[in-house]
Protein backbone atom coordinates (compact mmCIF):
# COMPACT_ATOMS: atom_id res chain seq x y z
CA UNK A 1 0.00 0.00 0.00
CA UNK A 2 1.54 3.65 -0.75
CA UNK A 3 1.73 6.04 1.49
CA UNK A 4 -1.26 8.78 1.48
CA UNK A 5 0.46 11.93 -0.24
CA UNK A 6 -1.20 14.09 2.56
CA UNK A 7 1.12 12.81 4.83
CA UNK A 8 4.67 12.93 2.93
CA UNK A 9 6.98 15.52 4.09
CA UNK A 10 7.24 16.45 0.05
CA UNK A 11 3.47 17.51 0.56
CA UNK A 12 3.76 19.68 3.61
CA UNK A 13 6.65 21.22 2.01
CA UNK A 14 4.60 21.75 -1.14
CA UNK A 15 1.88 23.42 1.12
CA UNK A 16 3.72 25.29 2.81
CA UNK A 17 5.48 26.77 -0.58
CA UNK A 18 2.68 27.41 -2.09
CA UNK A 19 1.07 29.47 0.97
CA UNK A 20 4.16 31.59 1.50
CA UNK A 21 3.36 32.35 -2.53
CA UNK A 22 0.14 32.79 -2.37
CA UNK A 23 0.80 35.35 0.93
CA UNK A 24 4.18 37.54 -0.87
CA UNK A 25 1.42 37.67 -3.66
CA UNK A 26 -1.27 38.98 -1.50
CA UNK A 27 1.09 41.15 0.11
CA UNK A 28 3.09 42.72 -3.31
CA UNK A 29 -0.56 44.50 -4.05
CA UNK A 30 -1.16 45.54 0.11
CA UNK A 31 -0.59 49.43 -0.24
CA UNK A 32 -0.91 49.41 3.87
CA UNK A 33 1.56 51.84 5.49
CA UNK A 34 3.63 51.75 8.96
CA UNK A 35 2.37 53.69 11.34
CA UNK A 36 3.47 57.46 12.14
CA UNK A 37 5.33 56.58 16.05
CA UNK A 38 5.62 59.70 18.33
CA UNK A 39 6.65 60.18 21.94
CA UNK A 40 5.55 62.84 23.92
CA UNK A 41 7.73 64.05 26.73
CA UNK A 42 6.00 65.34 29.83
CA UNK A 43 8.17 66.87 32.67
CA UNK A 44 6.31 66.54 35.43
CA UNK A 45 6.83 66.95 39.45
CA UNK A 46 8.28 64.31 40.80
CA UNK A 47 6.22 64.49 44.25
CA UNK A 48 3.31 64.09 42.09
CA UNK A 49 3.92 61.44 39.09
CA UNK A 50 2.12 58.78 39.88
CA UNK A 51 -0.89 60.83 40.50
CA UNK A 52 -0.15 62.39 37.16
CA UNK A 53 0.03 58.48 36.09
CA UNK A 54 -3.25 57.18 36.76
CA UNK A 55 -4.81 60.84 35.88
CA UNK A 56 -3.04 60.42 32.24
CA UNK A 57 -4.34 56.79 32.43
CA UNK A 58 -8.14 57.90 32.67
CA UNK A 59 -8.25 59.96 29.92
CA UNK A 60 -6.18 57.80 27.40
CA UNK A 61 -8.95 55.49 26.85
CA UNK A 62 -10.42 58.30 25.12
CA UNK A 63 -6.92 58.86 23.26
CA UNK A 64 -6.94 54.60 22.20
CA UNK A 65 -10.45 55.15 20.91
CA UNK A 66 -10.00 58.24 18.75
CA UNK A 67 -9.85 57.52 15.01
CA UNK A 68 -6.10 57.12 13.82
CA UNK A 69 -4.89 55.99 17.41
CA UNK A 70 -3.04 52.56 16.85
CA UNK A 71 -2.25 52.66 20.21
CA UNK A 72 -0.45 54.68 22.91
CA UNK A 73 1.57 53.20 26.06
CA UNK A 74 2.74 55.31 29.05
CA UNK A 75 6.59 55.11 30.15
CA UNK A 76 8.79 56.19 32.98
CA UNK A 77 12.30 56.13 33.37
CA UNK A 78 13.91 54.89 37.11
CA UNK A 79 16.51 56.98 36.97
CA UNK A 80 14.23 60.23 36.28
CA UNK A 81 11.49 60.76 38.28
CA UNK A 82 10.77 63.92 36.99
CA UNK A 83 9.39 62.68 33.76
CA UNK A 84 6.93 60.97 31.89
CA UNK A 85 7.00 59.23 27.97
CA UNK A 86 4.01 58.63 26.00
CA UNK A 87 4.82 56.05 23.01
CA UNK A 88 2.39 56.76 20.62
CA UNK A 89 1.46 55.14 17.22
CA UNK A 90 -0.98 56.95 14.32
CA UNK A 91 -2.40 55.91 11.48
CA UNK A 92 -0.76 59.70 10.29
CA UNK A 93 0.44 62.38 11.54
CA UNK A 94 -2.81 64.26 10.14
CA UNK A 95 -5.08 61.85 12.78
CA UNK A 96 -2.77 62.90 15.43
CA UNK A 97 -3.21 66.43 14.70
CA UNK A 98 -6.89 66.20 14.72
CA UNK A 99 -6.83 64.45 18.13
CA UNK A 100 -4.56 67.34 19.73
CA UNK A 101 -6.84 70.03 18.23
CA UNK A 102 -9.94 67.77 19.95
CA UNK A 103 -8.30 68.08 23.28
CA UNK A 104 -7.62 71.51 22.97
CA UNK A 105 -11.13 72.43 21.76
CA UNK A 106 -12.96 69.83 24.60
CA UNK A 107 -10.34 71.56 27.39
CA UNK A 108 -10.32 67.66 29.33
CA UNK A 109 -7.01 67.24 29.66
CA UNK A 110 -6.45 70.66 31.72
CA UNK A 111 -6.42 69.13 35.54
CA UNK A 112 -3.49 67.57 33.99
CA UNK A 113 -2.17 71.19 34.36
CA UNK A 114 -0.49 71.62 37.83
CA UNK A 115 1.46 68.09 37.52
CA UNK A 116 3.40 69.39 34.40
CA UNK A 117 6.35 71.54 35.17
CA UNK A 118 7.55 72.86 31.77
CA UNK A 119 6.58 72.55 27.95
CA UNK A 120 5.96 68.93 26.32
CA UNK A 121 8.07 67.88 23.72
CA UNK A 122 6.26 65.75 20.48
CA UNK A 123 9.17 63.84 18.79
CA UNK A 124 7.98 62.19 15.88
CA UNK A 125 10.60 59.00 15.64
CA UNK A 126 12.35 58.38 11.97
CA UNK A 127 13.30 54.17 11.77
CA UNK A 128 16.15 53.52 10.29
Amino acid sequence: MLPSPCCSDNFASMRLTNCLLALAFTLSGCQATAPEKMIVEFPVHAETREEFITALNEILVDTRAYDGCMGVTVWTNEEEDDAVWLYEEWATREHQAAYLKWRGDTGNTAHLGPFIRDGLRFLWLEEH
